[in-house]
């Protein structure tokens, strides 16, 4: 036997290995189902705090040569295949598939969940808040071109909870039939990527029509049909649509990232680094925003994110979404909301959930 034959022997013995360990780990997995069963908790099966924890552990227990990013990737995996042996998580997403929407549902639950593609931000909030669905996935904002006003404007009329956050490095490419950039009278795409890639467009398409849609799935559908039209959109939808790269990473920032946000009916359990998200409204009233500030800077809490966005049907009136640091069951945290919420018109605690930052 050579030396490669030798090698691949001792690996096909550890996946035999795995293969069983993976078994025994969904077997006591079964049993803890069960447990919750006889206790009435068969509706928090999931439990994601629980994963946060064990993401942690494996992270730090890793000695290599597997980066922590991958150690991530393969645990969701595991734990999406066993959470499908109770029930599979329905998750409602921006579709249709291939969307960055689709994808980073994917990379949040892992492939063995069931995955529903809805029309519109707004029919995720519906769809969850009905039941028809376990959690939504909506993007919150992008590195490149700041935040998502509607799904802002969504918390404003709804009961739910973030429970967790999804970060997903987007990579924008020009896609069509042919491959070939002359050919080409009408680009399609979601507003957003368009906004990522003015820069480029300028330089290299500024006379071609540049068409809205709903999402990158449809412009690639719509360029998979016409030979003058080409999309901006994700490798992805290149493969699923049969499309040609006419050019790749056409994203004016290298480091392009949008975050998602996990939505659901409860809030989130505790683990080990939290961010909590609030939603206020205040007096139009010299200082009163820095009065807030003021309170958060007092007790050492570190703000994250702030952005303004004003009312509907309100002319010069803002609500104001931010982010910091902390769970919302932390002493410290508490104190705050509650010296907050009296100062404000409108407060609403969106969720604390883990924080990767």
């Amino acid at each position: 036997m050579g030396k490669i034959d030798e090698i691949r022997d001792r690996i096909d013995k550890i996946d035999e290995k795995l293969l069983e360990l993976f078994n025994r780990r969904a077997d006591l997995a079964i049993k803890i189902g069960k447990e919750k069963s006889k206790r009435n908790e068969s509706n928090h099966f999931h439990v994601p705090h629980r994963e946060r924890e064990i993401f942690e552990r494996m992270k730090r227990l890793n000695t290599g040569p597997l980066p922590a990013h991958s150690i991530e990737s393969i645990f969701r995996e595991i734990f999406s295949a066993t959470l499908a042996l109770e029930k599979p998580l329905r998750i409602a997403y921006l579709g249709p598939e291939t969307t960055f929407s689709h994808q980073a549902a994917i990379k949040a639950f892992g492939h063995s969940s069931a995955f529903e593609p809805a029309a519109s931000i707004e029919s995720i909030f519906s769809m969850v808040e009905r039941g028809h669905v376990d959690y939504g996935i909506v993007p919150i904002e992008n590195s490149t071109e700041g935040v998502v006003n509607l799904t802002l404007d969504c918390f404003v009329d709804s009961n739910l909870y973030i429970s967790d956050e999804v970060l997903l490095g987007i990579n924008l490419y020009l896609l069509s039939k042919t491959g070939n950039l002359d050919d080409i009278k009408e680009i399609y795409s979601h507003p957003q990527p368009f906004a990522q890639c003015r820069s480029w467009l300028n330089r290299h398409a500024a006379g071609i029509d540049q068409i809205p849609t709903s999402s990158t799935a449809v412009a690639a559908e719509v360029a998979s049909k016409h030979k003058h039209a080409a999309a901006i959109a994700g490798k992805l939808a290149a493969e699923f649509y049969d499309l040609k790269i006419i050019a790749e990473k056409i994203e004016d920032r290298a480091q392009n990232t949008t975050r998602f946000l996990v939505i659901g009916k409860e809030p989130a359990k505790k683990a080990k680094r939290n961010k909590t998200s609030v939603m206020f409204s205040i007096q139009d009233e010299a200082g009163s925003l820095l009065k807030i500030l003021q309170v958060f800077g007092r007790n050492e809490i570190n703000l994250t994110k702030i952005q303004s966005r004003p009312l509907r049907n309100r002319s010069w009136e803002y609500l104001f979404f931010v982010d910091f640091e902390g769970h919302i069951d932390d002493p410290g945290i508490d104190k705050v909301i509650k010296t907050v919420s009296k100062r404000c018109m409108y407060f609403r605690v969106l969720g604390s959930y883990p924080w990767n930052g």
